[in-house]
């Protein structure tokens, strides 16, 4: 099967979705996904950049009062760990059908090309945080002389944080929007509720819901550690039990991503309707 585009074979009654190329191959909806995110307006790099940015900030000027709130976790070697979660935590991660409405109402009465395109846009969301931080990770762990856990950190970052985004994609299958201009918001600041509310609402969402995922992906790991350790839970973690842990909560991020993304394709199939109508008007916000 060769990489090139494909036609979409077209809509399904009624819905009046746009005979469009498609990705015939998840490599080459990578590739177009990569192109597109780095073509005006560069939306996923600068978002992950501001994340980055804003993290790094909040961890080392915040007060420390601040800091705990924001950051559960402390030390050296969590600042990565921190960081990849939070580069993860914007629209990117949520609203996965508004900034593309062509292809995916081309998409949406066929499973296997919505789950290209899904998948696609994960992948390069990964690529864009997951390297960085992981060099990092490294970075830090030999300058610390703590190698083991530096490359457990880097496990964790290349996989936990993953799991997320095969369950955050449900909030952009069920409350899409459009992305819109600030001055068009203002100028339908009538529709108060729709077009402000509604859209703020769901572009802080991500902040709170990505990271949650994450920690409760990997709560499971630690309360397995909790009942099975002999040692004081205030005490620094050995690298044998780091290890568990972050394996442990690699394989229920695996399992988390695939499931998430086998729900949320079937949810995109029962309201692929509602969908298809709501992202042909970009009127509705």
């Amino acid at each position: 099967m060769s990489d090139g585009p494909v036609t979409d074979p077209g809509p399904a009654p009624g819905d009046a979705a746009p005979s469009v190329a498609l990705p015939d191959s998840l490599r080459a909806a990578v590739v177009a996904e990569f192109s597109l995110a780095f073509h005006r307006p560069f939306t996923t790099p600068i978002v992950v950049l501001v994340n980055a940015l804003l993290t790094v900030a909040a961890w080392f000027y915040s007060p420390v009062g601040i800091r705990d709130l924001l950051f559960k976790y402390h030390g050296t070697l969590a600042l990565p760990m921190v960081l990849a979660s939070w580069m993860l935590s914007d629209v990117p991660a949520t609203n996965v059908l508004g900034p593309d409405p062509v292809r995916v109402r081309a998409a949406l009465e066929h499973p296997l090309l919505l789950q290209r395109l899904l998948l696609a846009k994960n992948v390069v969301l990964w690529t864009l945080v997951a390297p960085a931080c992981a060099v990092l990770a490294v970075l830090i762990g030999w300058s610390d002389a703590h190698l083991v856990e530096s490359l457990m950190t880097v496990a964790w970052i290349l996989f936990v944080p993953v799991g997320a985004l095969g369950v955050s994609a449900w909030v952009g299958i069920l409350f899409p929007y459009h992305p819109r201009p600030l001055s068009w918001r203002w100028a339908n600041r009538r529709s108060f509720g729709r077009v402000i509310v509604r859209w703020l609402t769901l572009a802080v969402t991500p902040y709170v819901l990505v990271t949650w995922i994450a920690l409760a992906i990997l709560y499971p790991s630690v309360l397995i550690w909790e009942a099975t350790t002999h040692h004081d839970l205030s005490a620094r973690i050995s690298s044998h039990d780091f290890t568990i842990i972050v394996t442990t909560a690699i394989v229920l991020s695996v399992l988390v991503f695939l499931g998430g993304h086998r729900i949320g394709l079937r949810l995109a199939r029962r309201r692929r309707h509602y969908l298809a109508a709501y992202l042909a008007d970009p009127d509705r916000g």
